[in-house]
């Protein structure tokens, strides 16, 4: 049904319109959780010898590091936190403290939505399984449920952020804002109103991919930047410049000195700015209208004339002398089609649906962050931003709502550290042919200047909605609550018992309360009360997974038989559930408290093995549970049901497929009983050979990553690792943790106790 929406107008302010713009998302700041503190130290494979990377850094004494990984089920969640939070490097908040905002929301609109995180997994030479990380399987579901009234919701989600990034940037800063054709036309519109269309600087097209054929319209090659400045003060700008092209010069252009060496004049002025800047008067003449000098000050100018590069013309105005041997660069142009694509070879390429390529974000930052500045991205992706901005010494906060993003993030930073530096920025000569007199571009090889050191960072989580303030209303009606969440999970429930609240396939399912986390005693008593029944399988959701460990699971399964596995209740279902509670019957003016979809992250169990010789520890990684459940979903084909009244040639069809696809599932079945099959499924593990030195306000104890292994780009799992050494300096007792993250974005912690003698 048409709506009617009435709206102030100022004169040559116009305004966008949409069903539901007054709707106002509920954004409480919670306090964020530090669960590692990272300092990359990569062991690579060399055959039979594993070689340690040093790391870049000493671990500090209580000192966080500046660069921050975010997870939260909602960004606006952490921005909110991110206004007043206070921090060693941010005393009074970030609020005015952000150089750059860089966002890529995703703008994929009214569309079907598919990604291909998928990672090749080789079963003794088979190369054809690939296991999607459950966060792939419903992403889909995220963006389904974001666009729920099309482009309007995507306005109200986005309209939220940019209110608060505005807030968060310096007033020296800037913000770009990357959209295709769906939106960008309507946020551009929306960004003047917020941000004044007087501080619009650019609308800068990218050429993202080759020509291709759209049927029935020209073929869509492109995005587009919305680049705006966050007030009327000037705001940093790093001029980015590309070389000029081959043609630059040609022989009609050059003139020639006493010295008989060739030039070309190039104008000495630029576009003028505003007001008087560079329109000074030299030597008698002053810039013409419109225009300024394209150097700063009457020095420079003289001190080019003293150079011998400055030559008049008849009329007695300045001009440039440009020499082959120069160095001859352009400003870039609003047209941008240097920086590819990932595409499907590229060797950046991680899978991740919506990556963009690192040049790309290079530039922006160089052009936009100052050195040692602060950028920001809350719709971090698999991490571009934070590698663009810590090769280029900026500082950076990266917030996601998907935990295998963030995982993906941490990973590509670790693999930065200690790779040789690309050359330094290319130049190129121009050479004359002696005989033809042609203008040939000569590139000038360079020099890498190193290689990177990553510094430490922090992987953190927010948005912990279990604290009773946030969930007095779920609290009350609580058997109600159970029920939905063990829906969500995709499972029914049930009157087993009290402790027994549903099922799913084979498995019991036990809601944890959201006031707490389940204790080790509860886990015993919830295994006793399955212990009695066929079913010999309980998930229980709790909204801190870790406080069960592997061991106790082991010791569980071993008195009662009974196999526990514990997924994470996130922020995400907890919303969707209070929404399920309340029939979503509110009004499009209502307030929403969040916008993604919730994913259950299991806990791993995995085993250790350790010896000491000489103050040295060996750790190896000798078991890490596999999600069967999940892998086998992620292999079998989507198939219909056979219902009665299909035609035979169909039901023969569906057969056949059902039928296919149960020798293959016997196959993975068999494969997966073999010892060392769990390999295949370790994406990366990290020792912290100190754990318990560090525990965070709360309590918790925080993991220090001091030596990683991860399965590299293009998914092989050679590079991986799965022994590691360290020698103490000094004896005592030490505790040693292991951190391992599996392929669908699961991970788990084991502990071992040493005494070093």
């Amino acid at each position: 049904m048409p709506a009617k929406i009435t709206l102030e107008v100022k004169p040559k302010k116009p305004r966008l319109a949409w069903l539901g713009m007054g709707r106002k998302e509920v954004a409480r700041p919670v306090p964020t959780q530090v669960t590692e503190i990272v300092r990359p130290n990569r062991a690579v494979d060399r055959g039979e010898q594993a070689v340690q990377i040093p790391p870049v850094q000493a671990r500090a004494a209580n000192i966080l590091p500046t660069n921050r990984l975010i997870w939260t089920s909602d960004n606006l969640v952490a921005l909110q936190t991110l206004l007043d939070e206070k921090t060693t490097f941010a005393p009074d908040g970030y609020r005015g403290k952000v150089d750059l905002v860089y966002i890529d929301p995703p703008f994929m609109v009214n569309a079907d939505f598919h990604t291909d995180n998928s990672v090749k997994i080789d079963l003794d030479g088979d190369r054809k399984p690939k296991s999607k990380p459950q966060s792939a399987q419903v992403e889909l579901l995220a963006y389904r449920d974001t666009w729920r009234q099309g482009l309007d919701s995507f306005l109200t989600m986005l309209r939220g952020r940019l209110e608060l990034l505005k807030q968060l940037l310096a007033p020296t800063g800037s913000i770009y804002v990357h959209l295709d054709w769906h939106a960008v036309h309507y946020v551009k519109v929306l960004m003047d109103e917020m941000f004044g269309c007087e501080n619009f600087r650019n609308e800068i097209v990218w050429q993202r991919t080759s020509s291709h054929n759209d049927p029935g319209k020209f073929g869509v090659i492109h995005d587009t930047l919305l680049y705006y400045a966050a007030s009327a003060q000037a705001q940093y700008w790093g001029a980015p410049t590309l070389p000029a092209p081959p043609g630059y010069f040609a022989a009609h252009d050059f003139e020639v000195d006493e010295a008989g060496k060739r030039y070309r004049a190039r104008d000495l002025t630029a576009r003028s700015h505003g007001g008087d800047s560079g329109r000074f008067e030299w030597r008698g003449v002053r810039p013409p209208s419109g225009r300024m000098w394209a150097y700063p000050s009457v020095e420079k100018l003289e001190e080019l004339l003293a150079q011998k590069r400055i030559k008049f013309t008849k009329s007695g105005f300045p001009r440039l002398k440009l020499y082959l041997d120069d160095e001859v660069t352009q400003p870039v142009q609003s047209i941008w089609a240097e920086n590819a694509a990932v595409n499907s070879g590229a060797a950046e390429r991680l899978g991740f649906p919506t990556q963009k390529p690192i040049t790309l974000l290079e530039r922006i930052i160089s052009a936009s962050c100052p050195p040692a500045g602060l950028v920001l991205d809350c719709f971090a992706g698999s991490g571009t931003t934070a590698e663009a901005a810590e090769r280029l010494g900026r500082n950076w906060i990266a917030i996601d709502s998907n935990k295998y993003a963030i995982h993906l993030a941490r990973k590509r930073l670790i693999q930065l550290d200690g790779r040789p530096q690309p050359p330094g920025k290319a130049k190129f000569r121009y050479i004359e042919c002696a005989t033809c007199k042609h203008i040939n571009r000569r590139h000038k090889p360079q020099r890498s200047p190193g290689s990177f050191e990553v510094r430490p960072f922090t992987v953190e989580t927010l948005g912990v909605y279990s604290h009773a303030g946030f969930c007095k209303d779920l609290q009350a009606e609580y058997a109600l609550y159970c029920d939905e969440m063990i829906k969500l999970l995709g499972g029914q429930p049930t009157a087993q018992s009290p402790l027994l609240h549903g099922r799913k396939g084979d498995s019991w399912i036990h809601v944890g309360s959201l006031d707490g986390p389940i204790s080790g005693a509860r886990a015993w008593d919830i295994a006793r009360a399955a212990q009695g029944t066929s079913c010999k399988t309980i998930t229980i959701l709790s909204v801190d997974p870790d406080t069960i460990s592997g061991s106790e699971r082991n010791s569980i399964q071993a008195h009662t038989s009974v196999s526990i596995t514990v997924r994470a209740i996130p922020a995400q279902a907890i919303d969707e559930v209070r929404r399920r509670m309340k029939a979503d019957t509110r009004s499009l003016r209502a307030a929403v408290e969040s916008w993604a979809a919730p994913i259950f992250y299991a806990s791993l169990s995995i085993g250790l093995a350790h010896k000491i010789a000489d103050r040295t520890v060996s750790l190896r990684l000798t078991h890490c549970e596999v999600d069967i459940e999940s892998f086998l979903a992620s292999q079998q084909p989507a198939g219909k049901a056979l219902p009665d009244g299909m035609s035979p040639a169909a039901r023969k069809r569906g057969e056949a497929q059902q039928a296919k696809w149960q020798v293959r599932e016997g196959e993975l079945q068999k494969w997966l009983a073999k010892p060392h099959s769990w390999r295949s499924f370790v994406d990366f593990w990290a020792v912290d050979w100190y754990y318990s030195s560090r525990r965070a306000e709360d309590g918790r104890m925080v993991f220090q990553s001091g030596w990683q292994s991860l399965r590299m780009r293009k998914g092989e799992s050679k590079t991986l690792v799965f022994a590691a050494q360290f020698k103490y300096p000094q004896p005592g007792h030490y505790s040693i943790a292991a951190k391992v993250t599996d392929v669908f974005g699961n991970d788990g912690i084991a502990i071992v106790p040493v005494e070093i003698g």
